[in-house]
């Protein structure tokens, strides 16, 4: 027995625990607003922060305390104050900014509450279904990435592909699979206004939300929401631009659902499924925080609702081969890795 490695792993536990309840304790000050009143305030005492925040001083007092133990706020011993850089306010502060990264700590409550029929399903092998994670993750699910989706979807991934903008322009037609609580379809009615633009989700709560959400705009009969399976999206007349984000790996059949979204395209259509940004093996993504954030959010979520349908649980980290490969047993004659920067997606045009 090393005891000395031991002792360091002892550390390593004690030091996980730490950032897991800060992670919780992350969620509590963006709900509460007190990285909002940080941000561009330099150094604030509890007693400031409390006030211009409007909570308890006492709180405030230990909620800084942890943050400054995590490194997300700098601490001053000697003037007992402390700061919330900028460099780090850019992440936390603005929930409508295309950098902020709060929402990947909202979907947390309900993954770790369904660790009591995760341990179930290991044993028994089965899964636990979407609605299992309670009514919250819809929401949560689609705080993680909204901002960045409206803010680039349109006026920086798409232009990579200048024939599906052409023809979302003219009037073309477009569905998002999996489309949550609506993020991707209503951005792309926003950015195209005369193209016909639906979305349709497996959950009823998402698309529920969904419609709530785009009623406060009158988009005529140009936008919709539908509780579909991919299997019964209709086929004719064609989608000029088919989107998944984050779904085929969660899909019951994925095989099944792209060959069937091969069928649905017009003639010069194009799908463009976007993955996690991962390699393609577990070694490559070890030293990569966000494989190691993905593969603790699949075993969490992405693989047991999978699995829970029937499918073969692909998990997020699956990677660009087995993509690839999935796409030709799909019958698609073309795949391309569309060169669009990202550090956590990847961006692949199919064509039949």
């Amino acid at each position: 027995m090393d005891k000395q490695r031991a002792n360091n792993f002892m550390l390593k536990l004690v030091g996980d625990v730490s950032t897991a309840l800060a992670g919780a304790l992350l969620l509590v000050g963006d709900r509460t607003g007190l990285f909002k009143a940080m941000a561009g305030a330099g150094p604030l005492t509890p007693a400031a922060l409390a006030d211009r925040a409007s909570v308890a001083e006492r709180y405030a007092e230990e909620w800084l305390a942890v943050m400054a133990g995590a490194g997300y706020v700098e601490h001053d011993a000697d003037s007992g104050s402390f700061t919330l850089p900028d460099e780090h306010a850019q992440f936390l502060a603005d929930p409508e900014s295309e950098y902020y990264l709060g929402g990947l700590f909202q979907g947390l409550p309900a993954m770790a509450a369904a660790v009591p029929q995760l341990a179930e399903a290991f044993k028994s092998g089965g899964g636990v279904r979407f609605a299992d994670f309670g009514s919250d993750l819809p929401q949560a699910l689609g705080a993680m990435n909204r901002t960045v989706y409206e803010s680039r979807l349109v006026k920086g991934w798409l232009p990579s592909m200048p024939e599906v903008v052409a023809k979302l322009a003219a009037g073309g037609r477009a569905v998002d699979v999996g489309c949550g609580m609506g993020v991707v379809p209503m951005t792309l009615a926003r950015g195209f206004p005369e193209a016909q633009v639906l979305g349709i989700d497996l959950d009823p709560r998402s698309i529920d939300l969904a419609r709530a959400r785009s009623a406060s705009v009158d988009w005529g009969d140009r936008l919709t929401f539908q509780v579909m399976a991919v299997e019964n999206l209709p086929t004719a007349p064609g989608w000029d631009l088919i989107t998944s984000f984050d779904v085929v790996h969660d899909l019951p059949d994925p095989l099944g659902a792209l060959v069937h979204l091969r069928s649905a395209l017009s003639k010069g259509g194009t799908y463009l499924m976007v993955e996690p940004k991962v390699a393609d093996d577990l070694a490559d993504n070890l030293a990569n925080p966000f494989a190691r954030m993905l593969y603790g959010m699949s075993c969490l979520h992405c693989v047991p609702q999978s699995l829970s349908l029937g499918g073969p649980g692909l998990g997020a980290c699956w990677g660009e081969k087995r993509a690839r490969d999935l796409a030709r047993r799909a019958g698609f004659g073309h795949f391309e890795r569309l060169d669009i920067r990202s550090p956590a997606l990847a961006f692949y045009a199919l064509r039949a």
